[in-house]
């Protein structure tokens, strides 16, 4: 049973993400809403109910209600993803199994998909979802806009790198700027693009945030700066991993949580502090910014 009064305030913050940087956005979705889709009957894996079609694997339940070719594509691609991510921002290709596992919703309808998720999602592909208790994960969910959307590409890997993300911080809420940059990683490189031109923009008008601000920002900045904070907060991501790599800023991050940033910045990459960092990056944005020049 959903709760939206409970959920509300964290969905209409989460839709924010790249609203002015493409057409539709990707949502990483608080509501914690359950499907059709219930346990196997009789432990079976690949079923039938209802409408949906549903296939089990591993680590995931993949509900469609399109077809069942259709489910054990995206069955298949997500487990693909998932050890892919894993290997990447955790440093384990780990066989240990979720559990529980990860439900994937494909809705075919953006009716299906909007009722769903609820209030606020009619722009958006995508949404996540980990419930969490007492430092221990008891769900996993993610849906997706199937129809004429690129869903695998478009916000499957997105999404699912915020709930893989989640293994390794489940007691804490990850810093909103890396949270949303090493997903954005793994956007397209289309939307990474509009990323990157609305971070332009801002360091043309002089409206960038500060890194100080940036890194401690515990909630979503004003409608009208999230074009500014998405795009700064993949460039920072990219930035830091191009230091060392995916894993290496993974531990920054748990440093910085644990000992502060200043401390993690000297500890992982040798920086003396946010102030030190904020230079570095600025100025790797010009000298990019003077060579396009120079291309162009």
């Amino acid at each position: 049973m959903r709760e939206p009064s409970k959920y509300l305030s964290t969905i209409i913050l989460a839709l924010v993400g790249s609203l002015f940087a493409s057409e539709f956005v990707v949502a990483h979705c608080g509501s914690g809403t359950i499907c059709a889709c219930s346990d196997p009957p009789d432990g079976e894996q690949n079923y039938k109910q209802g409408r949906w079609f549903v296939i089990g694997t591993d680590n995931f339940q993949i509900c469609c209600d399109e077809s069942e070719t259709l489910a054990l594509g995206l069955a298949r691609h997500a487990e693909t993803l998932r050890r892919e991510l894993r290997e990447k921002w955790l440093g384990s290709a780990s066989s240990a199994r979720w559990v529980p596992k990860c439900q994937v919703v494909l809705h075919s309808s953006r009716r299906s998909y909007t009722a769903a998720i609820g209030r606020g999602s009619e722009r958006t592909v995508g949404s996540s979802f980990v419930n969490v208790t007492a430092g221990v994960i008891r769900g996993r969910r993610i849906d997706l806009l199937g129809g004429q959307t690129e869903f695998l590409t478009a916000a499957l890997p997105h999404e699912l790198t915020h709930v893989v993300l989640k293994d390794r911080f489940p007691s804490v809420q990850l810093p909103r700027w890396a949270d949303e940059g090493m997903a954005m990683l793994a956007d397209t490189e289309a939307k990474q693009v509009r990323h990157r031109i609305d971070l332009r923009k801002a360091l043309a008008q002089r409206t960038t945030f500060n890194l100080a601000a940036l890194v401690t920002m515990e909630e979503y900045p004003r409608s009208d700066r999230w074009g500014t904070f998405y795009g700064e907060s993949v460039s920072l991501t990219e930035f830091l991993v191009e230091q060392g790599s995916p894993r290496h800023f993974v531990r920054f991050i748990d440093r910085a949580i644990t000992k502060g940033y200043d401390a993690a910045l000297r500890e992982c990459y040798g920086v003396e502090g946010v102030a030190e960092l904020d230079r570095e990056w600025r100025q790797q944005l010009n000298a990019k910014q003077l060579a396009s020049n120079q291309d162009g």
